[in-house]
Parts: C-alpha cells; sequence; structure tokens
C-alpha cells in the first residue's frame, strides 16, 4: 500500500477546508442528494462526498458506507486531491497502490473506485465526489462526463457554504438582536411602571381638585411632575412641581426621578419649601450639568396657600403655566428663568397671583405645545394650547378633551415627546 504523499500546497489547502467550516456538521440534503443522483446514474451501489483533512477523509454524504470517516493514509481520495483529473481505478487489486488496502481487503471490499477532486471556493482541492463498486469495472466517457458535472454542482455547493454560513450568522445575530430587544422593551417597559407608580394620586376635594394626563412617547422619557401638601393646619400649603429632562432613555428618566424625589422628600438642604425661588436653586446647585452626562432640566415649582388664595410659584426654563378663570381671563403667566444646571449660583425669581374660586392651573411639557399639524405646516405653540385649554369644555373631562384634541391637531395617535399635562382646580 503507497499512503497518498503530502499535496504540495497542504497548508494552504487545508486553511481553506477548515475556513469552510464543513468539517463534522450535520447531513444536508443539498449534498446527499448529488451523492444518490450519482448512485443511481452511475450504477454504482457507493457514492460519497468526501473532505480530506489532515489526517482523516471525513464523509459530508454517503451511500453504501456505514462508516463515518477513514483514516487519510488508506484513502483512495488522499490521491485523487493531488491531481486535476479524476483519478479512475479499474480494478484495486491490480493497482500497487491500493492492492493491499484495508478498504480492498475488508470492508467495503472496493475494487473499482472514480473520484472527481472538489476544489473549495479558493480553487484547492479540498475533498472528492466519488463512485465505487465491489467488483472491477470500467467508465465510458459518457459516465465519466456525468460524474464531472455532478463534481461541478458539490463545488457549486460548496462555494455556497460561505453565503450559507453568513445567512445562519445573520439569522443567528437576528435572533440575538430580538432577544434583546425583547429584553430592552421589557426592562423599558418596567421602567416606565416604576416612573408612573411615582405620580401623585388625584385629589378630588376642596381646597384643590387635580386631574393629569401622563403620556409616554415611544422611548422613555424625562417628564415628571407631583403635589403634596406641606403641612396641616393653619399653615397647610400644597407645593406642585413639574420637571422635564433633555433628551430620551433611561439616563434621562433617572434623572428626573432622582430631581423629582428630593423635592418630593423635601431632601434638599437648607431649603425652605415654601419659596419656590430657593427650591429651584437648591436643585440647580445639586444638578449640575457637568455631572449629568451634559442633561439639563426644566422645572415649574409652585406653592398655593389656601388661606390666604395666592400660588407663588418660578420656573427654571419651564413653559409657563396657564390659568384659567382669573379676574383677567385666562393669562399665560411665569418669566421662564435659566434651565437648572446650566450655570452655577443662579437667581431665580417668585411671582405670586390671587387665586378665585373655581380658577384652573395647567402645568405642561413642552410635548404638549410643540406639535405640528397633520400637515406639518403649523406649530401649536403655548397660545395655541392656552386656546385649546380654555375652551375644553365640561371640568371633570377638561384633561381628557386637551389630550385628544392635541391628538387631532397632529392627526395621529403617537406623540413625539412625553406628554405630561396637569390640571389643578381651585374651589
Amino acid at each position: 500500500m503507497h499512503p497518498a504523499p503530502e499535496h504540495p500546497r497542504e497548508a494552504e489547502r487545508l486553511a481553506e477546508l477548515r475556513a469552510l467550516d464543513i468539517l463534522d456538521t450535520p447531513p444536508e440534503e443539498r449534498f446527499d442528494r448529488l451523492v444518490q443522483l450519482a448512485a443511481h446514474v452511475l450504477g454504482a451501489p457507493i457514492a460519497y462526498i468526501a473532505m480530506v483533512d489532515s489526517d482523516r477523509q471525513w464523509f459530508k454524504a454517503k451511500c453504501g458506507l456505514t462508516v463515518d470517516q477513514t483514516g487519510r493514509e488508506i484513502s483512495f481520495c488522499g490521491h485523487a486531491i493531488l491531481q486535476t483529473e479524476p483519478l479512475i481505478i479499474p480494478d484495486a487489486t491490480k493497482d500497487e497502490r491500493f492492492a493491499d488496502n484495508p478498504l480492498v481487503l475488508g470492508e467495503p471490499h472496493v475494487r473499482f473506485y472514480v473520484g472527481c477532486p472538489l476544489r473549495g471556493p479558493g480553487g484547492h482541492n479540498v475533498g472528492t465526489l466519488c463512485i465505487a463498486d465491489r467488483r472491477p469495472r470500467q467508465i465510458d466517457a459518457h459516465d465519466l462526463g456525468t460524474l464531472r458535472q455532478l463534481a461541478a454542482m458539490a463545488e457549486r455547493e460548496l462555494e455556497l457554504m460561505d453565503l450559507v454560513q453568513t445567512q445562519q450568522q445573520l439569522l443567528h445575530a437576528q435572533r440575538v438582536a430580538l432577544a434583546a430587544q425583547e429584553r430592552l422593551k421589557h426592562e423599558l417597559a418596567q421602567a416606565e411602571a416604576y416612573v408612573r407608580s411615582l405620580l401623585p394620586e388625584k385629589l378630588d376635594s376642596p381646597p384643590v381638585q387635580t386631574d393629569y394626563a401622563f403620556v409616554a412617547s415611544s422611548e422613555l422619557g424625562g417628564d415628571l411632575f407631583g403635589y403634596h401638601w406641606m403641612a396641616d393646619g393653619p399653615d397647610r400649603r400644597l407645593a406642585m412641581y413639574m420637571l422635564d429632562v433633555c433628551g430620551h432613555g433611561v439616563g434621562a428618566s433617572l434623572l428626573a426621578v432622582s430631581a423629582a424625589n428630593a423635592v418630593r422628600r423635601q431632601t434638599l438642604p437648607e431649603v425652605d419649601f415654601g419659596d419656590p425661588a430657593a427650591v429651584l436653586e437648591a436643585l440647580n446647585a445639586a444638578y449640575p450639568m457637568e455631572e449629568n452626562h451634559g442633561r439639563f432640566i426644566t422645572a415649574w415649582y409652585g406653592v398655593y396657600d389656601p388661606q390666604r388664595r395666592r400660588l407663588r410659584h418660578a420656573s427654571a426654563g419651564h413653559p409657563p403655566v396657564i390659568a384659567t378663570g382669573l379676574a383677567n381671563g385666562t393669562e399665560i403667566l411665569g418669566e421662564p428663568g435659566l434651565v437648572l444646571g446650566a450655570e452655577p449660583e443662579v437667581v431665580y425669581r417668585n411671582q405670586e397671583v390671587d387665586v378665585p374660586p373655581g380658577a384652573r392651573l395647567w402645568v405642561y411639557s413642552d410635548g404638549a405645545f410643540e406639535l405640528r399639524s397633520e400637515a406639518g405646516q403649523q406649530q401649536l405653540g403655548v397660545e395655541g394650547l392656552a386656546r385649546l385649554v380654555a375652551d375644553a369644555g365640561d371640568p371633570r373631562i377638561q384633561v381628557a378633551n386637551v389630550t385628544r384634541r392635541l391628538r387631532d391637531f397632529q392627526g395621529r395617535e403617537e406623540f413625539d415627546d412625553d406628554l405630561s399635562l396637569l390640571a389643578m382646580t381651585f374651589d
């Protein structure tokens, strides 16, 4: 027996074989079909596609064989890959290279063999398409031409391995991305639920009644608002606030939650929470932009004294509030001031307004007025929002009416930004 010598470009040949990533893969119909066709058309009891590795031949597809591989030193295919033309052995017992080969002397008792070398995409012979018989025989030109055509088809399938692998990798990456997307979607839903849990219960009895809408956009945003009574008895006052962190996402939402908790729990040090300007100045010092990834906060903070029927308020870059039912009808109240975090030691100013019975105060985020009409030609603006709230109809459902009319204005259900709309009625 003469073991096949090493291929003259063995390193490059093996590199191409390994790049195909075909060794030890499960059976594939496209290769099985070629082997079965070769056996049927050429009347051979044995047919197979072998990949010739460094020390073995491994059968990607086979019929008439029970083993999945043999050693390369006893393989016929180790000889076939050394040439460009098919290797034809009419009778292995009369060929000195194979006469005492274990595959000839024992199972599968090969006598006749024809192996067409298979080139990989880079042009190196990486394997063979073979037929074999247990009796000596010849192969004519017609049958040899048929085997060549089947070998060419096998080579095309090998060339497709890169494409198939790429498709499989893309499908895997897509599955991973979809799973990650589902996890992110779930986590964002949890984050949104947490933010909603921080919203206060609605007040439904005198001296103040509240209603609100909090509509999240497709992304987690930085809107948050609240109100709470600061004391009981004759000094009982209602603090109310709205915050809006620039941008979207978890970072904006976390910053809004942190700032809102500082106000809600009154944890800002040495601050009179009955003084809106002082509260904004403390927030400005506590949340500088350079420590919060360049994010700034707009804020409105007010304190209502029901004994005096007086509202004291201040704004840090937040849209002005809209008041209806005042002595002068509908008014837009508030000086904007500088956004929180932009500059240190900013001085904010308080404003005060008398609040007659039946007056209503509307506090909102920029998502409530930075809307464009369906055609995109008109922006609603603060004045447009003021007209909507002044003509919102039944007081019991005014917030719902305004929210619906905002959707009608833009011509679609989804908002591009979070929408916060807080209405407070003073009895």
